[in-house]
C-alpha cells in the first residue's frame, strides 16, 4: 500500500534569501492548500509574490521557490489548533521547522529550527485553555510519525450520555381497525368481523418502562454540557383492570380490550338484544353487542366499540371505537352515526355518518358521510350515489352519481373535521367583530369624557372596566382565531395525494373537489382516478 501524505510546505533559508519548498500529496493524501499556507507565513511576517508563490502552491508538485532576499532565523516547527463546533474536539495542525543551505550543525548537517516536544505540546495546549486531558497516543503518534498540513485531535471532551424516555409496551392488538372478509363473487362478509379484543382475567394488558435519565458531559473548555430532558410516560386504564406497582397492567375480568385516546379500557361486553322501549337510551362504558337492532328515535353513547347484527334505524350512535353494522343503516333522515374510528355497514341508506377512520360498505344512497381517512365502497353494487361523501385521503367506488341525475358531491384531500373547524371559526370570527361593533364605541365614549375632565359614578367606573376587559378578552380571541384559520387555509392550499378512485363509472353531473379543487363531470368517466393538479382536478387512468 503506497504511503498516504498530505501535501506540505517547508521553508529553506539560503545565502541570496528565504525561499519555500513545496511537497506534493501522496497516496489519497489532500493536495496542498494554498489558503493554509498564506496563513503561515503572515504569522511568520514573510514578504512574498502572492501570485507567484500561490499559483506554484496550487501545482501539487515538488518545487522550491524564493520568497524574497530576506535572511531570518532557523524557524522552529510550528502547531496552531482549532476546536470542533460541538467544542468537543481539539484538532492540531503541524508546520515543519526550516532547513539552513548556509548554516550547518556540529555533525556538518544542514541546520534545521527546533522540533516540538510532547510537554511542549501539553503546555500550548494548556496555554490556550483546553481543560479536557492531552490525548497521549495522538501525540506520540505526530512525534514518531511527523506528518504536516494534517489533523490530529490532540484532546477531546466527555460526551453527554443522553436518556431514554419511558415508554408503555401494551401487549395486545391496539389497532381498531376491523376489515372484514370479501368474498369470490365480490361481496363483503360483515358476519367475519373479529372486532373485539378479548382478555382473559389475570392476563398482561401493558408494560411501563420508565425513564432514564442522562449523564452530563464536559467540552474541552471543561464546560459541562447536560443531557436533554427526558420524558415520563403513564398506563392510563379504566376501571377491570389493575396496574401494579412495577407498572404491569392486568385485566380483572373475562371481557374485552381496546386503546382509546391513549387509555385502555377493559369490560365484560354488554350484550342487549335490541334497543328500544326496553332498553331506553344507552350510556355503556366498554363495548356493546345488539344481536338485533337499534330502532327509531334511541340514542347509544359508548366509550369502546358498537357492534349490531341488525339494523340501525334512525337512531343516534356515537361510539369512541369502531362502529358495525352486519344488515346496514337505515336513517330515514334522521339517523346519525359517529366513530372514532371505523364504520362498517352492508349498506348506508338517508343517513349522516361520521368516522375517525374508515368508512366501508356495500353501497351508499341518498347520505351525507365523512372518514377522517378513506371511504371505500365494494362489494357487487359499489354505489355512492346522492348526498355527500368526504374523505382526508381517498374514496373509492364502482360507481358514483347517478344516471337519473342525482345530486352527489365526492370530496377528498381535507380531514372532514378541519373543514368543519373552518367553518366555526370564520362564523365565530363574524361573531366576535360584529359584537366588538357594538361594544367598543360605548367604551370609547366613556374614555372621552373622563378625557374631558368629567367624572363617573363608581358604580359607572366600574361598568366600565368590566365593559374594557370582556373587550380585551374578545380581541385576544379574535386574534387566536384569526391566526388559528390563516393555518388551516395554508394547509388547505397545500398539494395533496388524496384521490376519488372510480371503479365503473362516474356519471356526469357528479360534483368532485380534491382539497379546495373543484371539478362538476360533463360527461361519465370509467375505470379512472380523479386527483389535483395544481389548482384543477385532473382525470387519469387507474
Amino acid at each position: 500500500m503506497s504511503e498516504r501524505r498530505n501535501g506540505y510546505f517547508q521553508l529553506e533559508l539560503h545565502p541570496d534569501g528565504t525561499y519555500i519548498h513545496f511537497f506534493p500529496a501522496l497516496g489519497d493524501g489532500e493536495p496542498l492548500n494554498p489558503r493554509e499556507m498564506e496563513d503561515y507565513l503572515a504569522t511568520k511576517r514573510l514578504g512574498y509574490d502572492r501570485i507567484a508563490t500561490v499559483s506554484e502552491a496550487q501545482k501539487n508538485e515538488e518545487s522550491v521557490i524564493r520568497l524574497n532576499s530576506e535572511k531570518i532565523r532557523p524557524v522552529d516547527e510550528f502547531m496552531t489548533f482549532s476546536v470542533s463546533d460541538d467544542l468537543m474536539n481539539v484538532i492540531c495542525r503541524f508546520y515543519p521547522p526550516s532547513v539552513s543551505t548556509n548554516a550547518v550543525d556540529k555533525a556538518g548537517n544542514p541546520l534545521k529550527g527546533g522540533l516540538m516536544t510532547a510537554d511542549e505540546i501539553k503546555k500550548d495546549l494548556k496555554y490556550n485553555q483546553i481543560a479536557s486531558a492531552p490525548d497521549i497516543d495522538a501525540i506520540n503518534s505526530f512525534l514518531n510519525n511527523r506528518k504536516y498540513c494534517t489533523d490530529y485531535i490532540l484532546s477531546t471532551g466527555t460526551p453527554v450520555k443522553p436518556g431514554k424516555d419511558g415508554y408503555v409496551e401494551y401487549m395486545f392488538d391496539t389497532d381498531p381497525v376491523a376489515r372484514p372478509k370479501t368474498n369470490e363473487d365480490g361481496s363483503v362478509d360483515f358476519h367475519a368481523l373479529n372486532t373485539v379484543r378479548a382478555c382473559a382475567k389475570g392476563q398482561v394488558l401493558a408494560k411501563l418502562h420508565k425513564e432514564t435519565p442522562g449523564s452530563p458531559g464536559v467540552n474541552v473548555f471543561g464546560e459541562m454540557i447536560m443531557p436533554g430532558n427526558v420524558k415520563s410516560a403513564a398506563i392510563k386504564h379504566s376501571k377491570g383492570s389493575t396496574l401494579s406497582e412495577d407498572g404491569v397492567l392486568t385485566a380483572d375480568v373475562n371481557g374485552h380490550v381496546s386503546l382509546t385516546d391513549g387509555m385502555v379500557f377493559v369490560s365484560s361486553v354488554l350484550e342487549l338484544k335490541d334497543v328500544d322501549v326496553s332498553t331506553g337510551d344507552i350510556n355503556y362504558d366498554g363495548n356493546l353487542v345488539v344481536d338485533g337492532n337499534i330502532t327509531t328515535g334511541y340514542k347509544v353513547n359508548v366509550t369502546g366499540d358498537v357492534e349490531v347484527k341488525g339494523v340501525i334505524e334512525a337512531a343516534e350512535v356515537t361510539a369512541g371505537g369502531q362502529v358495525t353494522v352486519a344488515k346496514g343503516i337505515n336513517g330515514m333522515e334522521k339517523g346519525i352515526i359517529k366513530a372514532g374510528h371505523s364504520v362498517i355497514a352492508k349498506y348506508i341508506n338517508s343517513a349522516e355518518v361520521e368516522s375517525g377512520g374508515l368508512i366501508q360498505s356495500e353501497l351508499v344512497l341518498n347520505s351525507r358521510i365523512s372518514a377522517r381517512d378513506s371511504i371505500r365502497v365494494q362489494g357487487k353494487k359499489g354505489f355512492i350515489t346522492g348526498g355527500v361523501a368526504r374523505a382526508g385521503n381517498k374514496i373509492e367506488a364502482k360507481t358514483i352519481g347517478s344516471d337519473m341525475g342525482a345530486a352527489t358531491s365526492i370530496e377528498v384531500g381535507v380531514d372532514p373535521t378541519l373543514k368543519a373547524r373552518r367553518n366555526k371559526l370564520i362564523k365565530e370570527i363574524e361573531d366576535l367583530r360584529a359584537r366588538l361593533a357594538r361594544t367598543e364605541p360605548v367604551l370609547m365614549a366613556s374614555v372621552d369624557r373622563l378625557k374631558r375632565g368629567d367624572k363617573l359614578p363608581p358604580d359607572q367606573l366600574k361598568k366600565m372596566q368590566e365593559l374594557n376587559r370582556v373587550i380585551q378578552d374578545q380581541k385576544a380571541l379574535l386574534q387566536s382565531d384569526l391566526e388559528e384559520l390563516d393555518m388551516l387555509e395554508m394547509s388547505f392550499d397545500n398539494e395533496t395525494t388524496a384521490e376519488i378512485v372510480v371503479l365503473g363509472v362516474a356519471y356526469a353531473g357528479t360534483h368532485l373537489m380534491v382539497s379546495d379543487a373543484n371539478l362538476t363531470l360533463k360527461k361519465d368517466y370509467h375505470y379512472c382516478r380523479f386527483r389535483r393538479e395544481g389548482a384543477d382536478v385532473r382525470m387519469m387512468g387507474i
